[in-house]
């Protein structure tokens, strides 16, 4: 029998991911310290800080992104046995995502309150929602090779969990088709929209509680 090289241990896309969440959250912050030297520089810092809110409100929901993403990503991630080709890409696809928030998060800021707040605010779920996407065309493709396996102490029957991740992944991805082009019609309703879709990522262990057994039993 020809001797065959291992695929790689999912606890090496660990390592990478959290670097790459790392540093998408830390480039976050480099907004918000940008505007230290000008409103240093103001008669009135207290009210050079208020002009700034767009970017202390982006911050703010950017960090709520990124750290609800990490926090799912983990959440079911903590289970997952193995890799393969698949799989390997399809979290580096993830990542290449969570590294376009800083960009997504900055636009916003920028935009907010001005005559391109439609284009900050679409550009920003399309950051926001992309991952959703390209999970959702990629599975018709590569569904059938997607063979993920499940430790011993996953709560829910590896079979089915197989069945039910594209449908998650269907729903972000229809969260998304709704949302971001309401961003050229009424920017604030399509904000306050993606802002009600990451709080309720925010707790993505007690939503896969009560989502993941309901499309069980569907599937």
């Amino acid at each position: 029998m020809a001797a065959q090289i291992k695929h790689i241990s999912h606890k090496l896309i660990d390592s990478l991911s959290d670097g790459v969440f790392s540093i998408a959250l830390t480039l976050l912050g480099l907004d918000v310290v940008g505007v230290v030297s000008e409103v240093s520089h103001s008669d009135d810092l207290n009210a050079a800080l208020l002009d700034h809110w767009p970017t202390f409100l982006s911050y703010a929901l950017g960090f709520l992104v990124l750290f609800s993403m990490w926090y799912g990503y983990h959440a079911l991630g903590q289970y997952v046995e193995g890799t393969n080709a698949h799989i390997v890409w399809n979290h580096g696809i993830t990542m290449a995502w969570v590294a376009l928030i800083p960009f997504g998060v900055a636009l916003l800021a920028e935009n907010l309150n001005t005559p391109n707040q439609k284009w900050g605010v679409f550009y920003f779920g399309v950051c926001l929602f992309g991952q959703f996407w390209t999970n959702v065309i990629a599975f018709p493709f590569i569904g059938f090779k997607f063979k993920i396996n499940f430790t011993e102490d996953c709560p829910y029957p590896a079979k089915k969990l197989r069945k039910v991740l594209p449908i998650l992944w269907g729903i972000g991805a229809l969260w998304g088709i709704v949302l971001v082009p309401l961003a050229l019609i009424n920017s604030w309703v399509a904000l306050i929209g993606f802002a009600i879709f990451v709080l309720l990522q925010a707790n993505p262990i007690k939503s896969y509680e009560r989502i993941i057994p309901t499309l069980i039993k569907k599937v």
